[in-house]
């Protein structure tokens, strides 16, 4: 997978949704609803921010290539379960789809961002490694 290139759309994409909930969707979104989407741009541009820095990294020969190579697999499905979850959620009154059931959804989102950014430590052990000589 290209993780810059995904990084890259991903970034593109929040611009996006940022303006668009913004614009378009806050006068028909509750405070919470509208916090909700605005908490899912956020952490979208974090977390492909962070991934485009992780494929810039991953580059380098001291990275545990397999490591790293799961980290960012595991962040990009946190992006989908997490940011998707909230941004379907939010938009329920404005698309009149009851997208409550994905609750649950976006906890996993997040237990995913965190493995993501543990296993990114561990790729990078190998630099300790090597400083240590």
């Amino acid at each position: 997978m290209n993780y810059a290139r995904i990084a890259c759309f991903s970034l593109a994409l929040s611009v996006i949704l940022g303006s668009m909930g913004a614009h378009a969707m806050k006068p028909h979104l509750s405070t919470e609803a509208f916090n909700s989407w605005d908490t899912a741009v956020k952490y979208q541009v974090y977390q492909s921010l962070g991934l485009l820095a992780l494929s810039v990294a991953g580059r380098l020969r001291f990275v545990k290539k397999q490591i790293h190579q799961w980290a960012m697999h595991a962040i990009v499905l946190g992006m989908l379960c997490f940011c998707a979850s909230l941004y379907l959620r939010s938009s329920s009154t404005v698309t009149g789809i009851d997208f409550s059931w994905l609750g649950p959804v976006a906890p996993v989102g997040g237990l995913l961002f965190i493995g993501g950014w543990i296993l990114a430590a561990f790729s990078f052990s190998r630099i300790n490694e090597e400083e240590g000589k």
